[in-house]
């Protein structure tokens, strides 16, 4: 389950990042990609560990909020006492969601 997320995750960030780069070799792709994930390695081990048991990729990003409404819903997720999720990790968290919004497509 948690590799299903992993990839589905990595598969909107490529598709976006290909769709706003120029089009680069292969290679060269797959070593932004590699660069990508080994700089956000934190964010994504925070956001896999502490969020995919409970959420699925599709209910996190259905529908794109706004700061203030992700720090709303970080703070709600901290204080259930069964997600265990600390200051550092949430922080982790909300910087990963943050980069995938930014790179998931505008519009419907």
């Amino acid at each position: 389950m948690k590799k299903s997320i992993f990839f589905m995750t990595l598969v909107i960030f490529l598709a976006t990042v290909g769709v706003n780069l120029s089009t680069p070799s292969l290679a060269q792709q797959q070593d932004l990609e590699k660069k990508f994930m080994q700089l956000h390695q934190k964010e994504l081990e925070a956001f896999m560990t502490k969020c995919s048991g409970c959420h699925s990729l599709q209910r996190v990003f259905a529908q794109k909020r706004t700061g203030e409404e992700w720090n709303k819903i970080m703070k709600q997720m901290t204080g259930k006492p069964h997600a265990l999720i600390s200051e550092k990790e949430a922080q982790l968290i909300r910087k990963w969601i943050d980069l995938m919004e930014a790179a998931m497509p505008v519009g419907p």
